[in-house]
C-alpha cells in the first residue's frame, strides 16, 4: 500500500491550524515514573463526529522509526476534576548527554513521515521539553494548562484538542532543523 498521499492528512492538517501562546509548566530531568503496566492499548471507539469519550489517561508507546533504536512512552493524564493535562515522556536506549526533541504530530499513523504529518496545530503539538538522556534513559514532563482554548489538550472529547489518535514523534538530537524522526507512537486512550 502506498502511503505517500493521504486524502485524510491534508484536511486534518487544515482543520488543526491555529497559533497562540500557552501557559505551561515544564520539568527537565528526573520526572515521575509512569505507572507500571503501560502498553499501547486499543484505539478508542469513535463516537458521532469522530469524537471519543473524554478520559483521564492516554499513552503512546514509542518504537524506533527509520532505523532509530530509542524507545519509550509518552503518558498523558488528567486528574479528577482537573482541566490541565500532564504528559510524562520516558525514553530508553538513548545516547548519554543528548537532548531528544519530542512533539505531537497532526497525523494519525506512524507508518511513514507523511502519515505522521507535521507538528499538530503547529503550536498545540509543540512546547514539550526535550528529553535529556542520562546514562541510557531520560524523562521530561509538561503540564499544559487548559486556559488557552487554541493550545489546550484533552484526552477524548473535542477533536480540536483531543490528543488521542495523534502520532507522538521523537526526533534525532543534534540535527539541523527539521531534525529527522527516529521514533513514533500513536497516542491511545487507556
Amino acid at each position: 500500500m502506498n502511503f505517500k498521499h493521504s486524502t485524510l492528512t491534508l484536511p486534518l492538517l487544515a482543520a488543526l491550524v491555529v497559533s497562540a501562546a500557552c501557559r505551561e509548566s515544564q520539568t527537565y530531568g528526573p520526572a515521575p515514573v509512569p505507572a507500571a503496566g503501560m502498553g499501547a492499548g486499543g484505539a478508542p471507539a469513535a463516537g458521532a463526529g469522530g469524537m471519543a469519550a473524554p478520559g483521564s489517561s492516554a499513552v503512546a508507546t514509542i518504537a524506533g522509526f527509520m532505523g532509530g533504536t530509542v524507545t519509550g512512552t509518552a503518558t498523558f493524564t488528567k486528574g479528577p476534576g482537573a482541566t490541565d493535562v500532564t504528559v510524562v515522556v520516558a525514553i530508553k536506549d538513548c545516547v548519554a548527554g543528548k537532548m531528544y526533541p519530542v512533539h505531537i504530530h497532526a497525523g494519525t499513523s506512524c507508518a511513514d513521515a507523511v502519515t505522521q504529518g507535521d507538528h499538530w496545530g503547529p503550536m498545540r503539538g509543540e512546547g514539550i521539553p526535550m528529553v535529556p538522556c542520562v546514562g541510557t534513559t531520560g524523562t521530561s514532563m509538561l503540564t499544559r494548562a487548559a486556559t488557552d482554548p487554541t493550545t489546550a489538550w484533552t484526552i477524548g472529547g473535542d477533536p480540536m484538542t483531543n490528543v488521542v489518535g495523534h502520532a507522538f514523534v521523537l526526533h534525532q538530537p543534534d540535527a539541523p532543523a527539521p531534525p529527522p524522526r527516529i521514533g513514533c507512537g500513536l497516542i491511545t486512550a487507556k
